[in-house]
Formats: structure tokens, sequence, C-alpha cells
């Protein structure tokens, strides 16, 4: 997959348009469009604006990984190799919740 068609899949799934895109991202509807077409490669700044915006990773959208969005469990549990209980990762995965949650709302406050 290219990354035009990651970010059309995207769209689909957001229920967004290119209209809708290029206004978050505050473009030209074109410019989405030559992303989509993959006429045009978003810069780094935009590609991670986009990555924000469908909350994936900018790895995902790049096609280097099928996994889409970031795995905290994944990534604590190797940091820590194990040293974390149970009830720490429940507890870690909580805030990470919470901090996601609140920074969602942030978002839509300033939109």
């Amino acid at each position: 997959m290219t990354i035009g068609n990651r970010i059309e899949d995207l769209l689909n799934e957001a229920n967004m348009n290119r209209n809708d895109l290029a206004d978050r991202l505050k473009i030209s509807y074109s410019a989405v469009s030559k992303y989509i077409t993959d006429k045009r490669t978003p810069d780094a700044e935009t590609l991670n604006k986009i990555a924000d915006i469908f909350e994936v990773t900018t790895d995902y959208i790049m096609g280097r990984t099928n996994q889409k969005y970031f795995r905290a469990d994944e990534t604590i549990s190797f940091h820590s190799k194990g040293k974390l209980s149970d009830e720490d990762m429940k507890m870690v995965r909580d805030l990470i919740d919470r901090l996601v949650k609140d920074h969602k709302e942030e978002e839509k406050k300033k939109n």
C-alpha cells in the first residue's frame, strides 16, 4: 500500500473527506489530493499532523508497518523487562488512557 492509499483508507474509516483533512491540516484540497494520488509526498511536519489527526503512527502511514496504533503495553513491557507487576501495568495503561483522553479533549477545545 502506498502513502496515498493509507491516507485514503484512514479518511474512509474516520468518515472524513479530502476537504475535511485539508481544513484540519490548514492546507489546500489540491495538496491533500496529491498526497492521496501519490503525486506528492507529505513533508515530515504534515505527516506528523496526519498521524495525530487519525491517531496512528507515522510508520503506518509510510508503509513501514501494518500496525496502525502505538501499543503502550508492548513498549512498557519491553523497557521494564518484566519489572512491573500486572497491577502496575494496569495502572500505567489507565494513566495512558486518561492522558490520551485529556489530550483529545484539549484538541477539541482548540478546534
